[in-house]
């Protein structure tokens, strides 16, 4: 809606996973580094851990797009160990088995990951919203895939994903084997300036000037309305997305160019009129 008014090709703040819209950040940068090692050169499985909000499907995302991995992705993970094991066989490319017993799906898991590791492949299990898994075997079955191993590390690697009650819910078996512990903060102030002009760049068609110093049209909005997204937003992203966008929205109603604090307090408002913005 606002878009022409703005001279945007497109939303810049549309809530997404997709790795075209992921914004490289130091924090964000470091996290991936530290994992995708740990993935690549260790037998055990990684935690991405953080408040709500923080980005880790994204980076998640953004992560299996760097190992070239096959990726299975599991957004609700409170499930049956069977039912998982069945969902991973499936992602791996084998055929529905809806009669399968838990060792059947077991067994074709390990059939198609032992495929992909004779080409060279490996295949990356995420895990998301680990957080609300109950069932203690499905966490053991978890364990159990990463016995699966044709020539070297395991056929399977495991990033699971979660808030960070996660770490307190692990059983030891599995919390013992893990290779890396990385926590998604809240963005810094310099981050959240840096994330946002990386997002109008995204949708202006623009390319970053470096690594972290993203082009965009830093007009759209003022120094003090960026840093009153930040505050407002605690330096969350999925919340810097929802007041930049309704941001955008009461400037064009307003028929502003420039969106300034006072315009970004109006959405804080009636984003959430008893939270941060109280």
């Amino acid at each position: 809606m606002y878009e022409s008014h703005f001279g945007l090709a497109r939303r810049p703040f549309l809530e997404s996973v997709d790795p075209a819209w992921y914004v490289p950040l130091p924090g964000h940068e470091a996290v991936l580094r530290r994992l995708r090692y740990a993935l690549e050169h260790s037998g055990g499985p990684a935690i991405l851990h953080g408040p709500g909000g923080s980005g880790q499907t994204l980076l998640a995302r953004r992560l299996a797009s760097q190992l070239h991995a096959t990726g299975i992705h599991l957004p609700f993970p409170a499930l049956p160990a069977a039912d998982l094991l069945d969902l991973l066989a499936e992602g791996l490319g084998m055929p529905p088995s809806p009669s399968a017993t838990p060792g059947e799906s077991l067994r074709r898991v390990r059939t198609a990951l032992a495929a992909l590791a004779l080409r060279g492949r490996r295949a990356l299990l995420i895990v998301d919203d680990a957080q609300t898994i109950r069932d203690a075997s499905t966490f053991d079955a978890l364990r159990l895939l990463l016995n699966f191993a044709t020539d070297g590390p395991p056929d399977l690697m495991v990033l699971v994903v979660g808030t960070s009650e996660l770490l307190d819910e692990l059983p030891p078996s599995l919390a013992d084997r893990l290779a890396a512990r990385c926590l998604a903060a809240p963005l810094t102030a310099s981050e959240s300036s840096q994330y946002i002009l990386g997002r109008l760049a995204a949708a202006s068609g623009s390319a970053p000037t470096s690594e972290f110093e993203p082009t965009g049209n830093p007009a759209l909005f003022s120094p003090a309305a960026v840093a009153s997204l930040h505050y407002h937003a605690a330096g969350l992203p999925r919340r810097l997305n929802r007041l930049a966008d309704l941001a955008l929205l009461v400037g064009y109603a307003q028929d502003i160019k420039i969106v300034d604090a006072p315009t970004v307090a109006i959405a804080a408002r009636e984003l959430d009129p008893d939270g941060l913005a109280a």
